[in-house]
């Protein structure tokens, strides 16, 4: 009935509940998104994931010493990988589904990720590296102690900082 996105009983969510512990029991009476099913095979195969434990060999280049080391291998790593991936890419599709769809304010927001999406697939770098200033300013993230930003040596890292001396003169930000 889950499956078929039909109603459940009661009593048989609860039944649904002991096997499936870590979903969310709203989730089991509703018409599932497609990052939700995502979300819900990812659970499944992390819980019913089996371990081996491998021994490899490992020789040492310098001395030619054979080093034997033990590994446990998940049998389901790679597409609890996989589903954790194509859960990221199906979200933020459906984030972007739900900003057009909301659109209560005409062409705006629309226009406004055509411009973005046009940006993005340029590929240029002095654009992305102008779009990823502003979205870096514009999420608060200058404000951390640990400014990742400001990793990178040289012009790049002049940039930023030249930026941020900008926003602070105009206060964009304190």
């Amino acid at each position: 009935m889950w499956l078929k996105n039909k109603e459940i009983p009661a009593v048989r969510i609860q039944d649904l509940k002991k096997f499936f512990p870590q979903i969310p029991e709203p989730l089991f009476n509703k018409e599932l998104k497609k990052s939700e099913q995502l979300s819900i095979q990812q659970i499944y195969f992390t819980v019913t994931d089996q371990f081996e434990s491998v021994q490899s060999l490992h020789i040492d280049s310098e001395t030619g010493e054979e080093i034997w080391f033990t590994e446990t291998v998940s049998e389901n790593e790679g597409f609890i990988q996989f589903l954790e991936h194509e859960h990221e890419k199906v979200s933020l599709l459906e984030k972007y589904e739900m900003l057009i769809e909301a659109n209560d304010t005409g062409n705006s927001r629309i226009k406004l990720l055509e411009e973005f999406a046009d940006i993005v697939e340029r590929n240029e770098s002095r654009s992305l590296e102008l779009l990823d200033m502003v979205f870096y300013y514009l999420q608060d993230k200058h404000k951390s102690d640990f400014d990742s930003v400001f990793w990178n040596v040289g012009e790049e890292s002049e940039t930023y900082k030249e930026f941020h001396s900008f926003l602070e003169k105009y206060k964009f930000i304190g």
